[in-house]
């Protein structure tokens, strides 16, 4: 994960981002590709002049990037901005896109169109950068840090278990982590209420493998476990909001995985409500 596309509008919100990007260090990023997408959905007409334009603010933009120590370079692509994103990605050999939560246009959701697109197209790893809701038109970051409180909730399934050993793998320091299971209601409250105790007793074994495992890589991690039941897609986002979560890390599917659902349920509910920055991580199979 050394090259990262970074999606920009030029907008405020990707100036912010941009001036937070030594952040991206921590996960191994050593090249960013600026790419400017027109969607042609939305703009009848990309004239000379606006290209040039562009061109002149991308440059600023990666000039900028230069100045934190990172490669940079500019595109500017056309089409729908998810799949060109993706296709720039997979162009550049790029392990990680970035887009913000906010653009140019501001909406009462938590992640626009184009992140929420990109996330259902999702060939790589998506990193969403949040913005305060509360500040919305100052375009100020929820969190600015990456890696002061890391939260990795789990379900145990192989998505999961790719996506922890993505973080393991790619998270060069992290101040804390907290590795999060629910024990779904949903799954368990008709018929497997009586064997609560037992699944909480085996699942906690699996999360503290998983702190060991973690801590062997990076001891200066301050690694917590968290146990819970009730409904994943209320308790993850409460969790990072009470215990200032900075970023939540995720598979892009769990156990309810079906072919046709490119993002699982629990990671869509997190990214359109979650008060923190969110690296959701597609399955990566083996070839």
């Amino acid at each position: 994960m050394k090259n990262a596309i970074l999606g920009s509008d030029l907008s405020a919100a990707s100036d912010q981002i941009i001036e937070n990007a030594r952040e991206f260090k921590l996960l191994g990023i050593e090249k960013i590709i600026l790419v400017y997408v027109v969607n042609r959905r939305n703009v009848d007409d990309f004239s000379i002049s606006d290209k040039n334009a562009t061109q002149v603010k991308l440059k600023k933009q990666q000039n900028r990037l230069i100045s934190f120590g990172f490669e940079a370079e500019t595109r500017i692509a056309e089409g729908p901005p998810a799949l060109e994103l993706m296709k720039e990605a997979k162009i550049c050999n790029a392990g990680l896109v970035i887009l913000g939560s906010r653009g140019n246009s501001l909406t009462s959701q938590t992640i626009g169109a184009t992140a929420s697109e990109t996330l259902h197209h999702m060939k790589c790893p998506v990193l969403i950068m949040v913005f305060d809701k509360e500040e919305e038109r100052k375009m100020q970051l929820l969190h600015k840090s990456l890696n002061r409180h890391i939260l990795f909730a789990t379900d145990f399934s192989d998505f999961s278990e790719n996506a922890f050993q993505v973080l393991k793998n790619q998270v060069t320091s992290a101040d804390q982590l907290t590795l999060m299971h629910i024990q779904d209601v949903a799954r368990i409250s008709k018929h497997l209420e009586d064997k609560l105790e037992e699944f909480n007793k085996i699942d906690t074994a699996r999360l503290e493998r998983m702190k060991e495992e973690f801590n062997h890589v990076h001891p200066e991690t301050k690694v917590r476990i968290a146990l819970d039941y009730g409904h994943p897609k209320q308790l993850i986002p409460r969790f990072i909001k009470n215990n200032e979560v900075t970023l939540t890390v995720m598979g892009s599917q769990g156990r309810g995985y079906i072919g046709e659902f490119f993002l699982g349920s629990v990671s869509l509910r997190v990214a359109r409500h979650a008060d923190s920055n969110l690296l959701i991580i597609p399955f990566q199979r083996k070839p």
